[in-house]
């Protein structure tokens, strides 16, 4: 399909003079630096630093820092296999796990993702994939769209947030945070809180895939058909409040 497609969006330097580093290189450089550091070491002098070339090498093929994580959040969406044959809600659930494991594989990975639309030829595949799904569960296009955008804005932060600690700890360690959080919680008073104590061991127990495939199952369960025309009649009476 590349071929069809029109030029990228980000801008692209002329060829004339072009130096002896391809922009594949200085991404698997950029991606190098994601996994071992973090999204804060990805800078235009570190990916440069890397590869052994001064910064300006790189800026031939990259106009700035956002256009290099432009470039990078394709080179992850590439990682992202197309959805086994199946109904329209197994595809987007293979889909979403698909994401979250290639989020999970590289670090930081899902911070690059939000809020930044996959212009690349990779993320255009996979988005058209998603939007396919949707088609074929019989929503109309502004459904669809509206759908898509919640399917991926779901996965993307759960992915991003199971990267953070919910707690500090001198071990860095999931369990070592969780069992605060339990503590912490039970520990108030329930005349107060007594939702809160209840569900303290609840809420602090581990289980991400558990949570994740939650989440999504009643995501997917929301988006299906006959949930989109009552979407459609509470749009349409919120706009016929507005104007009385």
């Amino acid at each position: 399909m590349d071929h069809a497609l029109p030029p990228p969006i980000w801008p692209r330097r002329t060829p004339a003079n072009r130096p002896p580093v391809t922009e594949e290189a200085v991404i698997d450089a950029a991606l190098g630096l994601l996994d071992d550091r973090g999204v804060g070491a990805v800078t235009m002098r570190a990916v440069a630093a890397r590869m052994g070339v001064t910064a300006p090498t790189i800026y031939w093929h990259v106009e700035n820092k956002e256009g290099l994580f432009d470039r990078l959040y394709d080179r992850l969406c590439s990682e992202v296999p197309d959805p086994s044959p199946g109904d329209w809600q197994t595809r987007l659930r293979v889909l979403a796990n698909d994401i979250r494991s290639v989020f999970k594989a590289h670090r930081d990975a899902a911070r690059i993702a939000i809020g930044r639309f996959p212009l690349g030829p990779n993320g255009l595949r996979v988005t058209e994939s998603a939007l396919a799904a949707l088609a074929e569960g019989s929503l109309v296009d502004g459904d669809a769209s509206d759908a898509a955008f919640l399917f991926f804005s779901y996965v993307t932060s759960f992915s991003y947030q199971e990267t953070i600690l919910p707690a500090r700890t001198a071990t860095g360690d999931r369990d070592d945070a969780l069992s605060r959080v339990e503590q912490y919680l039970s520990s108030l008073r329930p005349e107060d809180y007594p939702y809160l104590t209840r569900s303290a061991s609840a809420l602090s127990r581990p289980g991400l895939d558990r949570r994740f495939a939650f989440g999504l199952n009643n995501l997917l369960r929301g988006l299906a058909p006959t949930s989109s025309s009552f979407v459609a009649q509470t749009a349409q009476t919120a706009s016929h409040s507005s104007t009385s």
